[in-house]
């Protein structure tokens, strides 16, 4: 008589996700940007000399971008195991996969019937296990923003972003120095002056991200003399993130590619699982992906390092958006205190800091082509909307936070800032009552 697994058995292990999973099967799991990366799991996908599958650290979904095209991705940890196990993702191997996850996971397996199976015998793993490597910690915040700013004091400003600045992003001279842009040095000879002065000025850049060791042409790994500083970045221009006392603790970097705008100025180590000395890179750390909090360029001037925000602007109304720019531009036009967030539907960080400052209302204002898109049934991103609508009940019901949401025609712009920047308001709309009203300023 077959047995079927009973629906509260498979909804725990569907709330395991891919990244929780992999850990657990002991590959090696790495911190980089908005993702973690590892190895394939698709056991048929033998090319794969280095990770180079990314696991999202907030949509969950994963995907191997190795030039072998195995076609390897998924979007939990039913999949992930599935790939491992058989090769491929098919759902003739579900329950193979809820069994196998629940084993791997510890998840005492209960059937319709009443009955459970739990396995406490050791086995051998079926599947490949990889080595854990551990994560590499970034220096602390008080560090990193030394660091940092005695670094973008020695790079230069190339006039060609000084006008993209200007005409583009309608930046005035006081605020681009409030912000603290400056440009990513173009050559070798630049960047190493740079470099030797904040090693000769006693700056430490171990595990300061954004920074790494590379080693010399002929240079032999285990010979520390044979390693070199330099940065982990190429494009345009730096953006720095501040935290909620006004200390750099990020960088950015404008790309002035069209298919990655923006990347982290980041750099995770790889000399555990790299083997051409070419590539191989250690002593740094990954960026992560944090917040940025953003005052009106009259406070990023005056703002006393180490000091909280709030100290200089209320803290009762709080706007929340993403983009670097889009947030400084809109920040300046409304005169509020903004979060940038790294992407939308990314808000796990944001609660405690609304706790912290007390906020009675906050307003999430991301870009129109974020929360719409026509080719999906509803007209709208599932996705984003999910987090959203997670994030506003944890809002309102644990924190009693009014929530609301501002929105506007995408056809007069993308993001806030465009149509700030035409003296054009939005709607907004409460999440509780549903009720529209004008933006007023």
């Amino acid at each position: 008589m077959a047995k079927f697994i009973s629906e509260e058995t498979i909804d725990e292990v569907k709330n395991v996700t891919a990244y929780e999973l992999a850990v657990q099967m002991g590959y090696s799991v790495k911190s980089s940007g908005t993702s973690w990366v590892t190895y394939c799991p698709n056991p048929n996908h033998c090319s794969e000399k280095r990770p180079k599958t990314y696991i999202s650290k907030y949509k969950g979904i994963f995907k191997c971008f190795d030039g072998g095209g195995c076609g390897c991705k998924g979007a939990d940890a039913i999949t992930f195991y599935c790939w491992s196990q058989f090769g491929e993702w098919d759902r003739k191997h579900f329950f193979n996969c809820i069994l196998g996850i629940a084993e791997i996971m510890g998840i005492n397996v209960v059937y319709e019937d009443g009955q459970s199976k739990r396995s406490d015998e050791d086995k051998t793993p079926k599947y490949q296990v990889r080595p854990f490597i551990e994560e590499v910690k970034p220096q602390s915040d008080e560090i990193c923003d030394r660091v940092y700013r005695r670094f973008l004091s020695l790079c230069p400003i190339y006039e060609e972003h000084v006008h993209e600045w200007r005409s583009k992003r309608k930046y005035s001279d006081q605020e681009i120095v409030a912000i603290g842009l400056r440009s990513v040095p173009k050559s070798y000879k630049e960047l190493n002056i740079i470099i030797r002065t904040l090693l000769s000025e006693g700056f430490s850049l171990e595990r300061v991200p954004g920074f790494t060791k590379r080693l010399r042409k002929g240079g032999n790994p285990i010979h520390e003399g044979d390693w070199f500083w330099t940065i982990s970045a190429s494009g345009k221009y730096f953006i720095p993130l501040r935290n909620a006392r006004g200390q750099m603790i990020r960088l950015r970097v404008s790309t002035g590619r069209e298919n990655k705008k923006y990347m982290w100025f980041s750099s995770a180590p790889n000399i555990e699982y790299v083997d051409d000395v070419n590539e191989m890179r250690k002593a740094g750390a990954s960026s992560g992906a944090p917040l940025n909090i953003i005052a009106p360029s009259s406070i990023l001037q005056a703002w006393e390092i180490g000091v909280e925000v709030t100290k200089y602007l209320a803290s009762d109304v709080v706007v929340c958006s993403e983009g670097e720019h889009k947030s400084y531009i809109s920040s300046n036009i409304l005169q509020k205190l903004l979060i940038g967030v790294p992407g939308a539907g990314i808000y796990k960080d944001v609660i405690p800091l609304l706790r912290q400052w007390r906020t009675q209302k906050l307003v999430i204002a991301m870009d129109m082509d974020a929360l719409l898109d026509e080719t999906k049934e509803a007209g709208k991103n599932k996705y984003v909307f999910e987090h959203l609508t997670e994030f506003a009940k944890q809002a309102l019901d644990e924190e009693g936070i009014e929530i609301v949401i501002w929105c506007w025609d995408p056809q007069l712009g993308k993001g806030l800032d465009d149509i700030l920047l035409q003296s054009i308001l939005p709607i907004e709309i409460d999440l509780r009552t549903k009720a529209r009203r004008l933006v007023t300023l």
